[in-house]
């Protein structure tokens, strides 16, 4: 590395510094009987909390006349826990939320919930952590996304020549929410807002079915107001992160309007969890499994469940992933939805920051343009895979995406590059969704094992390792070629009450093995080669139908079975009528 690239990191860490250093040095109120008076100095990455997350047990539950949320209750608690205790609201999973009289450092916090631990009736209590944001088409800026296309980009351009997405793919973004805009026209599904808090949703009231972002300004009045809602938190315009996020993975594209996304007609669900100064866990683990089409106390289901979601968020939480936020990843991962995760932006071990040290996630460190490991990405051994999050020191070496104008509510609709890992993840998650696209039932392991095996290798040299980076840098090329797909049916239809026939699918990465299935039911197949197969479809199969869905079941050597998306055959006869055609 050259002398002046070492100035401008040395710069930067400058600036980083005197950026989390009001948090250690904000003022606190005092804790009643005197809990944490004597504890070392709040970690300059926690963020204080006035709320915890309990679980009783089942047997509690199960006792006549047990009230969580009953004055006796909460007199009990506040009676063990040495301070008061309001209650605020359940979540899933027969978890509750509890508040402090004020907002306190999160070691004094988990004090009060070991106390609470210690009732018979309480299975767990822990702080209820604030989490924070971690930041070939047509398309006038697409020369400007380095992070597509260039030597440690994520290679989009190849895989687009193999997909550009799918319409049923769903991807689901818990974040700050989102801004409408031109590049994002018809992307989003309708998502919800989980900020319960009203002044950190800064929308008039809590939890709502309107997703957008109002913006999450912070001004030096609301951080200096002692004792209110925003007091050391950091002050700053309006990020618009949802928006910047949603805009890598999902923005329009070949369009002849502004940026390129990775998937070109995939649908986000937007979910709201993030608002002014953060937003707590209890929120975003309820946005999570709602996105993922699990239920939530209170909230009406998700009708578009995701398959993939993206988490460019997280908070300082040392002692692991913690008990509430493990088991809800745990819940959506076995629901079949693939979990991404920001690693953090402190530059410190990824092992201290949640939920990116959670089981069971894809935890995503940031490469700058030279696929270096960018000077702000948290890293380790938790990290798997990382992705493109750039420098804005030259704001043409960070991520160009969809952004607003506004400094505190919305204005104009704009492009801006960020940095963070909070831009990497998205580049992972956006690849996800080709995957998706390709394989609809393919498995968060196999998704995994796909991105890891298939990775852009760290340039010699560079700061980044397999041990501290994860595998490399994601390639959605390399990616997306190892899985079957059909590229054409041959014949494609057929007049009704003609017979039986023999079907040629053509396509790619078939094995021996490979089965050609008929509306869900395998039909004798003969591999002809890894393009080819061919199956005797008969009779029966085509005279009371209007169309056939086809797909090729593969068995894959290290990712197991594979079953590429379905093509349609149509029949021609007295039944086409409103064919159910699948769409691609």
């Amino acid at each position: 590395m050259n002398h002046s690239r070492w100035i401008r990191i040395f710069s930067w860490c400058i600036v980083l510094t005197l950026m989390i250093m009001p948090l250690s040095n904000q003022p606190l109120a005092a804790a009643e009987e005197a809990i944490g008076h004597n504890q070392p100095a709040s970690s300059p990455s926690s963020t204080p909390t006035d709320q915890i997350i309990i679980k009783y047990t089942v047997m509690s539950l199960q006792s006549g006349g047990y009230a969580p949320a009953g004055a006796a209750h909460m007199a009990q608690l506040s009676a063990k826990a040495g301070i008061e205790l309001q209650y605020v609201r359940p979540m899933s999973d027969e978890v509750h939320v509890v508040r402090l009289p004020g907002r306190r450092p999160e070691s004094e916090v988990q004090q009060y919930a070991d106390r609470l631990m210690q009732l018979a009736e309480v299975e767990y209590a822990e702080p209820d952590r604030i989490m924070r944001p971690a930041l070939t088409p047509n398309d006038p800026q697409y020369n400007s996304q380095w992070h597509y296309f260039g030597p440690y980009g994520i290679n989009a351009p190849a895989a687009w020549d193999i997909t550009t997405g799918s319409y049923d793919v769903v991807v689901g973004v818990i974040d700050t929410g989102y801004r409408p805009h031109a590049d994002l026209a018809g992307r989003f599904l309708p998502g919800y807002d989980f900020i319960a808090d009203v002044p950190t949703a800064n929308d008039g009231n809590g939890r709502d079915a309107d997703a957008r972002d109002p913006g999450d300004w912070i001004t030096t009045a609301e951080r200096n107001a002692v004792g209110g809602p925003f007091e050391g938190c950091r002050v700053d315009d309006s990020s618009w992160h949802g928006t910047h996020v949603a805009g890598t993975i999902g923005a329009n594209s070949n369009n002849g309007v502004g940026v390129t996304g990775i998937n070109w007609v995939s649908s986000i669900v937007p979910v709201r969890v993030l608002g002014k100064c953060g937003g707590y866990t209890s929120d975003i683990i309820d946005g999570m499994r709602w996105a993922a089409g699990l239920s939530v106390t209170g909230v009406p289901a998700n009708p578009n469940p995701a398959k993939v979601l993206n988490l460019s968020l997280g908070g300082y939480s040392p002692a692991g992933c913690g008990t509430p936020m493990q088991n809800a990843v745990n819940a959506i991962v076995a629901a079949g939805t693939t979990v991404v995760v920001a690693a953090g932006n402190e530059s410190d071990s990824a092992l201290y920051y949640s939920p990116g040290n959670c089981n069971n996630v894809i935890t995503v460190a940031a490469t700058d343009k030279y696929g270096d490991k960018a000077w702000y990405s948290n890293d380790g051994s938790t990290v798997e895979i990382s992705g493109p999050g750039g420098d804005t020191y030259f704001s043409s070496e960070g991520v160009l995406s969809t952004l607003n104008s506004g400094t505190t509510v919305p204005a104009a609709d704009i492009y801006g590059y960020f940095q963070g890992t909070s831009m990497a993840t998205p580049h992972v998650v956006g690849v996800v969704s080709l995957l998706y696209s390709l394989v609809p039932t393919l498995t968060p392991t196999q998704v995994r094992q796909i991105l890891q095996n298939t990775v852009t290798a760290f340039p010699g040299g560079s700061t980044c390792n397999t041990s501290i980076c994860g595998s490399g840098i994601v390639n959605a090329a390399n990616a997306v070629a190892v899985l079957p797909r059909i590229t054409s049916l041959s014949p494609a239809s057929k007049l009704y009450n003609t017979g039986g026939f023999t079907l040629t699918v053509t396509g790619a990465n078939f094995t021996a093995g490979s089965v050609i299935n008929w509306n869900g039911s395998a039909r004798t197949t003969v591999f002809v080669s890894s393009t080819q197969l061919r199956a005797t479809i008969p009779a029966s199969d085509v005279n009371h139908v209007t169309a056939g869905v086809v797909t090729v079941t593969t068995p894959h050597p290290t990712y197991g079975s594979l079953t590429a998306r379905a093509r349609s055959f149509l029949v021609f006869g007295p039944f086409n009528v409103d064919l159910p055609l699948v769409r691609r």
